[in-house]
């Protein structure tokens, strides 16, 4: 039984059916995928083209994310939905893989035919509110309770609820609720790939204004990581692939004393120190302004305290230092993030330490599996996550066919 039909319970059902095991899925609304249909910009953001293990995080051992990760080579699960579902695929200048229809109802289709092929049964507007170990005729078993009542009974539980992003498409936590009760620790949880809030209002007359930047999460001076991509200025503060990427560190308990910096334009920046000491009548705004969009151009000048219309050859080595420091350093104030009404994925959830990396089966609880966004594995923006649904839900499905 596989409580939740987002990507991860989908597959979870889908490869333990067409092992011939009997599989019923329970899915909360009435129709599945509710987050596949609006990722990716309501597109499907599939998969990425490649990936690298630093694209994944993980409060526990790297080494057993890499394992799960490893047991369905990111090709063969790009030959599984182009080959196996017949949907064509089609590579982004980003690296990210959507369907060549745009539609995302086209992976969600190409599923449920595939699990009605392999005979698995989907209820849908099932809402499981209770999960409890119980005996029968001397066998353990579980029992769930829906919200109206209706008990099933059965020997292996999947548990793909996922987390506490995107409520919007029934995700409530409660598969949290389900893992604690049954005694599983749950590390705290938190929003991830999450815009995020500035307390400086200046950046908010940027709203709209969008440029490649390397960001750096900085503790004291040492650099934590670093992600350069597309950025986006927002009513609120900081969004884009770049934001999203970094923004678990600082909604995490642990963030507080995480810094971000950014260094505009990232690798295509050019040498600004260069261009600021090269010979002519440039004043600091029009030689800002062939670089930077105006307004982040007049900005860094302001916060820099400085005047647009200085020459550059008048500059002072102590203002030419605090112009590039704006430039190649500049710390953007954070005041917190947009929670997970619009964060794509949770971070934290069931350690991966408590489950065994070949079959994703709970260490504690025999025919207990988790799989997904319940676990303690998040991944970067562009398909990443979607990596660890796929390949963690077959992994269960597998695991669950090999104990018939």
């Amino acid at each position: 039984m596989v409580v939740g039909a987002g990507a991860a319970g989908l597959l979870a059902g889908l490869f333990a059916a067409r092992a011939g095991v009997p599989t019923l899925l329970l899915e909360t609304r009435k129709e599945p995928g509710a987050k596949i249909r609006v990722s990716g910009g309501a597109r499907c953001n599939v998969l990425p083209s490649a990936m690298e293990w630093s694209d994944f995080h993980s409060h526990g051992s790297p080494h057993s994310v890499r394992n799960v990760l490893m047991s369905w080579p990111l090709q063969q699960v790009r030959d599984f939905f182009e080959r196996d579902l017949g949907i064509a695929l089609k590579q982004e200048p980003s690296g990210k893989l959507f369907p060549v229809s745009e539609d995302p109802r086209e992976v969600v289709v190409g599923l449920l035919e595939a699990l009605a092929r392999a005979k698995a049964t989907l209820v849908g507007s099932f809402r499981v509110v209770d999960l409890r170990r119980v005996e029968q005729a001397g066998e353990a078993l579980y029992e769930l309770e829906a919200e109206d009542g209706r008990r099933l009974v059965a020997r292996r539980v999947c548990l793909a609820t996922g987390g506490l992003s995107l409520p919007k498409t029934g995700s409530d936590g409660r598969g949290f609720e389900f893992a604690r009760a049954l005694g599983h620790g749950v590390l705290p949880l938190y929003p991830a790939l999450v815009p995020l809030l500035t307390p400086d209002a200046r950046w908010a007359e940027l709203a709209g204004v969008s440029l490649p930047v390397r960001l750096s999460v900085m503790r004291g001076q040492k650099l934590v990581e670093a992600r350069e991509g597309d950025f986006l200025f927002t009513h609120k503060g900081f969004s884009g692939p770049a934001a999203l990427d970094v923004s678990w560190h600082f909604a995490s308990p642990e963030g507080g004393s995480a810094r971000l910096e950014a260094a505009w334009l990232g690798r295509q920046a050019p040498a600004w120190e260069a261009l600021l000491l090269a010979p002519g009548r440039h004043t600091l705004s029009s030689l800002l302004r062939e670089h930077l969009p105006r307004r982040l151009a007049q900005l860094l000048i302001v916060r820099a305290g400085l005047d647009g219309e200085t020459r550059t050859a008048t500059l002072t080595r102590e203002a030419r230092a605090s112009l590039l420091a704006e430039l190649d350093r500049c710390e953007l104030a954070l005041s917190g993030n947009e929670g997970y009404r619009t964060a794509e994925v949770t971070d934290g959830g069931v350690p991966m330490a408590e489950v065994r990396t070949a079959t994703l089966e709970s260490r504690s609880q025999p025919g207990l599996y988790f799989a997904g966004e319940i676990l303690d594995v998040s991944g970067r923006i562009g398909g990443f996550n979607f990596l660890w649904a796929w390949v963690s839900g077959r992994k269960v499905g597998e695991a669950v066919a090999a104990t018939q």
